[in-house]
């Protein structure tokens, strides 16, 4: 039981306030008629105030309840590296024993995951159901890799948060590798600088790196340690470009997850170059000038050849609307800055020369492409076959004159699986055609097919270039939606596009994607039969290998979760043993656990002190504990060597008894007592004096 005095005024405290005030002035004006007088009304004024401040005598009857300490044990990933996590447990269960033996009611919580150490929303949820006046101390024993607005944690603590970071800073090793800034797109064929900084605990000097793009090693620079290093890469190829810095791992480094430093960027065409040369005029010339003006990104140079170059001329210079075709300048000068070459019904007229053409075929064996689209002519003398120089490039060669008669052309099975020709819209709808040329392929892969099997649509890989050649100069048909249509514009952009190697339109390809609902889906399209299992490296390093199921002709794919954000590796192998690498993306954010991994006290430190709580290190499980004390509020609750817990010695009121401080009889016989001696002082002013 415990006894307290309190105040329950029976006036409002500004109007017993200003009765008081004029009451001692009065007995104050008195006070040159009689001293004893003005004293005793003045002690009769203090009872009366006093009666009407109301005191009563409060008894409460219950038990103490104990003060409350949280103890919050790190078990985010970086606690599992070195000795961290024997540490982080050992100390945690000597000072949950230590400060429930001084009678404290611990609640032990754990926080940090896989993804990130969050401490701020650790102990919000913690703290919802701890009655805060009987909060003592906080404790977090962790790295101190903490992540979350550590501000509001002081804002919103009123009791001293200690710090327990576990680890030794002075011997753990760990090399990280950050990008300091990457750009997000570039120009194929031109080169991109990124910056990037390697850390490492405890070392100086140089690291030897390694430098990757698309998974195949780039260089192998030696990088200096804390200093930014811009590195230069050439994007050589369109499409998703991907550059990672890999240091090696150093003996006893606490993880090599943070060894590399990897930033995915976009390689786009400036513009793209496309040289159209029409030979015999036709119907369908138009649809190639359409296709290619219709993309902003083509710059298209078109010359139709109308005149042989043996014809006469009768006319007047001045009076001629053509021009001389400028084949030296295009074909010998300027062949290499375009990137695709059309030959639209073409045929010798001598206007090239031989040795034009053979520059045309070391153009496509240097990495060009070139697209023939061949009518009746391609079965003369003067076709761009009979040319000796040029013909041993191409995957087809006539066999026979040109058919006449309708049919619809048909995928082959290869067709069915190649990027170009498997997406295309159901054959069922496409319409048909009234020509085409009979050949014979020698090699490439035949996509589109004729009657009787007939190769239409034949592509080839020659050395480092490419080349299509198109059996039929009736494509314009689909254009002018005759019998329906067909898919000419998709299929064409498609052809013109894998001519020129756009990684999207490789036959073998991987690719991986996340969903919202964070599944990672793997797509393999390839033009075997079957495939190799992919490896899949998860943002954390872990690492696992998955087959593929068939979903379509030349299509695998596979479906599984992706619970981590950050970046997903993917990689396998095709037939011929090349190695298709990928990457995919989940969330916004990457893995922060992972960023630093190195014991600190930078983070806490200024937190604790704000709270009035200490940082103390502990380098090994047998590290000595600070000594654990009670104080009183407001007093010093940190040093170096102490961790204070306020004192609060709540307790749970059983029973509740007021009563007047005296009784009522009293307080009438006090003042009625101070008043008469004030009258009977002041009626004998002689005696009083």
């Amino acid at each position: 039981m415990s006894t307290t005095i309190v105040f329950n005024p029976l006036l409002p405290g500004y109007l017993l306030a200003a009765m008081l005030a004029i009451a001692v002035i009065a007995a104050l004006l008195r006070i040159r008629h009689s001293v004893a007088g003005a004293l005793l009304r003045l002690l009769t004024i203090a009872l009366i105030g006093l009666f009407l401040s109301g005191p009563e005598q409060r008894q409460t009857e219950g038990d103490v309840l104990p003060d409350i300490a949280v103890v919050m044990e790190d078990m985010s990933r970086s606690t599992t590296f070195g000795d961290r996590r024997a540490i982080v447990t050992d100390v945690t269960d000597r000072l949950v024993q230590t400060l429930e033996n001084q009678g404290l009611d611990v609640r032990r919580e754990r926080f940090g995951d896989r993804l990130s150490t969050d401490l701020d929303d650790a102990l919000s949820t913690h703290l919802a159901d701890v009655p805060r006046r009987r909060l003592s101390a906080v404790f977090a024993v962790t790295d101190g890799q903490i992540q979350g607005d550590l501000s509001r944690i002081s804002d919103g603590l009123d009791v001293p948060l200690h710090s327990f970071i576990t680890g030794n800073p002075d011997t753990e090793i760990d090399r990280r590798v950050e990008v300091v800034r990457a750009p997000r797109f570039g120009v194929v064929g031109e080169t991109v600088e990124l910056t990037l900084r390697v850390t490492s605990l405890n070392e100086s000097g140089e690291l030897p790196a390694t430098l990757l793009v698309n998974g195949e090693v780039y260089s192998t620079p030696n990088v200096p340690i804390g200093e930014p290093i811009t590195l230069s890469v050439g994007l050589r190829e369109p499409g998703e470009t991907i550059v990672e810095l890999d240091v090696d791992p150093a003996p006893g480094e606490l993880t090599r997850l943070n060894n590399r430093g990897v930033a995915a960027l976009t390689a786009v065409r400036d513009r793209l170059r496309v040289l159209l040369v029409s030979g015999e005029p036709h119907a369908g010339e138009r649809v190639w000038r359409n296709i290619l003006k219709s993309d902003p990104a083509v710059d298209l140079v078109h010359f139709t050849i109308l005149k042989p170059a043996e014809k006469a001329v009768t006319a007047r210079r001045e009076d001629l609307n053509l021009i001389e075709f400028p084949h030296e300048e295009l074909f010998l000068e300027k062949l290499s800055s375009f990137d695709v070459v059309i030959f639209d019904r073409y045929t010798y007229r001598g206007v090239l020369q031989s040795y034009e053409f053979e520059e045309i075929a070391r153009y496509v064996e240097r990495g060009g492409a070139v697209l023939i689209a061949a009518g009746p002519e391609m079965t003369e003398r003067t076709s761009l076959a009979s040319r000796p120089n040029l013909a041993y490039i191409l995957p087809i060669l006539p066999a026979g004159q040109a058919r006449e008669g309708e049919f619809v052309p048909a995928r082959s099975t290869l067709g069915e699986r190649h990027p170009i020709t498997s997406d295309l819209e159901a054959p069922a709808e496409w319409g048909r055609w009234l020509r085409y040329i009979p050949g014979f392929a020698r090699g490439g892969e035949v996509l589109l097919e004729a009657p009787g099997g007939e190769p239409l649509l034949v592509v080839d890989r020659v050395q480092q270039g490419r080349i299509a050649v198109l059996m039929s100069d009736h494509v314009w048909l689909w254009a002018r939606g005759f019998d329906g249509g067909g898919p000419h514009q998709e299929m064409l952009r498609r052809l013109v596009h894998w001519l020129m190697q756009e990684p999207e339109l490789e036959e073998e390809h991987l690719s991986g994607a996340v969903s919202a609902d964070g599944q990672l889906s793997v797509t393999r399209r390839t033009l075997a039969d079957s495939v190799l299992p992919v490896t899949i490296e998860d943002p954390e390093g872990e690492v696992q290998t998955i087959g593929l199921l068939p979903t379509g002709p030349g299509r695998f794919t596979a479906s599984l979760p992706a619970p981590v954000p950050g970046l997903y590796r993917l990689s396998t192998a095709s037939a011929d043993g090349t190695t298709l690498y990928a990457l995919a993306t989940s969330g916004d954010e990457p893995v922060r656990e992972l960023d630093a991994v190195e014991t600190t006290t930078e983070v806490l430190e200024p937190v604790s002190s704000a709270t009035g709580g200490g940082v103390f290190l502990m380098r090994s499980p047998a590290a000595r504990l600070p000594d654990l004390r009670r104080v009183s509020a407001g007093r010093v609750t940190a040093s170096q060597t102490m961790a204070g817990l306020i004192r609060r010695d709540i307790k749970d009121v059983e029973a509740l008894r007021i009563k007047p401080l005296f009784p009522a009889w009293l307080w009438a016989f006090l003042i009625a007592g101070c008043a008469l001696g004030a009258w009977i002082a002041e009626s004998r002013p002689g005696r009083a004096r």
